[in-house]
């Protein structure tokens, strides 16, 4: 395995599954129910379930992208990447919404890992852009979007806080 891909497989699971230099996916939705992930800051925030649809939205975009498909999911904007707050009765749509992230974020995972340092360099679909930096984009805008998570538990009072262990 490649060094740079070695780094972004480092970087993906520390963003997923570790509280390093701040709290992973699996800690930021830890125990999160369907009330607490369609709950909004005064109506006018996104909920935790909007901003779980969006990591899902962008990442499988991501996928899309490095393996030179077309999403089949479209959006109009980003905006419509959200979707809507999420059925604060649903505890079943809620778990199969939170297990779709990741699937996705393993399906990453694995596209990642056929990746080389020549492929990590190459521009991807029709951009100049290397999908390097498609991948450190990604995860800097996943790991932006934890901290929203993060701070809406806190402001919902349901945030038990980081277990560094």
């Amino acid at each position: 395995m490649q060094d740079v891909t070695k780094i972004f497989l480092e970087q993906l699971d520390m963003h997923c599954h570790k509280n390093d230099w701040f709290a992973s996916m699996d800690q930021a939705l830890h125990e999160v129910n369907a009330a607490e992930a369609a709950w909004t800051s005064s109506g006018i925030s996104n909920s935790i379930w909007q901003i779980v649809n969006h990591l899902i939205f962008w990442n499988e975009d991501v996928i899309h992208r490095i393996k030179g498909t077309e999403n089949p999911h479209k959006a109009e904007d980003n905006e419509e990447t959200f979707g809507n707050p999420g059925d604060p009765e649903d505890e079943i749509e809620w778990a199969q919404t939170v297990q779709r992230l990741n699937e996705v974020m393993n399906k990453l995972k694995m596209v990642i890992a056929d990746l080389d340092d020549e492929k990590l360099k190459a521009p991807y679909a029709a951009n100049r852009s290397s999908i390097e930096c498609l991948l450190s984009n990604i995860m800097m805008h996943d790991t932006y979007h934890i901290g929203q998570i993060v701070l809406l538990r806190k402001l919902q009072s349901s945030w038990g806080g980081v277990d560094w262990s």
